[in-house]
């Protein structure tokens, strides 16, 4: 079964430039990687504030996913802050312990 990320960003005023760049250089990594199957960012009705839809074929490639970014990842949250993360499907270990006690974080298991 899939794994379905659903994530709102804000930018900071000071950010938002670098902000889409790192999105746009994400997107392009993204679509190198064989167990990622959706990266989409998407703008909102709210100003300074962004969507992405990321699905991958299961938690593992979410973590692979997440490793391979990992410097583009630190540098976006360098200018922006994470709103809500919202995860269906089966979380790893990583996912997991990632997630954990961490807010604006729901977790949404397969029945």
């Amino acid at each position: 079964m899939s794994l379905l990320v659903l994530v709102e960003f804000k930018a900071r005023a000071d950010g938002e430039a670098t902000f889409l760049r790192v999105a746009k250089a994400l997107a392009a990594e993204a679509a190198t990687e064989p167990g990622t199957l959706r990266y989409q960012w998407c703008t909102t009705q709210k100003p300074g504030h962004y969507s992405i839809i990321e699905e991958y074929v299961d938690a593992d490639a979410a973590e692979t996913h997440n490793h391979h970014v990992e410097p583009l990842l630190r540098e976006l949250f360098g200018v922006a802050d994470l709103v809500s993360i919202q995860f269906f499907g089966a979380l790893n270990k990583y996912l997991r312990d990632w997630s954990t006690g961490r807010e604006g974080v729901t977790v949404n298991t397969p029945l």
